[in-house]
């Protein structure tokens, strides 16, 4: 069965691994072996998660005790986003390969909607490739533009930039 909770400093190892193979899995054949080497490192290393521990939100989700995916999310830093003070970003949420599909990633979905940090947050943003798009539409997020970013030694992405909004009366 899987569960949610808090990530805590001992799970960084289980953590980089999942997010370096969910990664790679899911992008690694799009980029060069050195520009996919360069973002692990950088944004999915041991040192990177024991520095987004003491910024940004980490839930993990865990499945008889084994690290299978995790969400993690904070203050914006989308540069296409005029963020307000109350607004915050979901940065990122991967679950393994083979248990995509089967309910995870909607479970740290709503982990996340429902932590104290995101639950008052006004408008909550996201920076997504077509792959999941239909997750998040599904929890009434909607496309807002679109932002660019780099990978490794210089290639440019383009993902869709997200909102959910929590302001407005629906």
């Amino acid at each position: 069965m899987i569960v949610c909770r808090p990530a805590r400093p001992s799970d960084v190892p289980a953590l980089s691994t999942v997010a370096r193979r969910t990664w790679s899995d899911a992008f690694g054949s799009t980029v060069s072996a050195e520009d996919e080497a360069a973002e692990l490192e950088s944004t999915r290393s041991e040192a990177y998660f024991e520095t987004a521990l003491t910024s940004d939100t980490i839930l993990v989700a865990e499945d008889d005790g084994v690290l299978v995916g995790y969400v993690q999310f904070g203050d914006v830093e989308i540069p296409e986003v005029q963020p307000h003070p109350e607004d915050r970003e979901l940065r990122r949420l991967y679950v393994e390969s083979e248990l995509q599909g089967q309910g995870a990633g909607r479970m740290l979905l709503n982990a996340a909607l429902g932590h104290p940090r995101l639950v008052d947050a006004h408008r909550i943003f996201l920076e997504q490739n077509e792959r999941a798009i239909r997750l998040y539409e599904a929890a009434g997020f909607r496309r807002v533009g679109t932002t660019a970013f780099t990978i490794g030694s210089g290639e440019r992405v383009e993902d869709v930039v997200m909102m959910l909004d929590r302001e407005t009366p629906r």
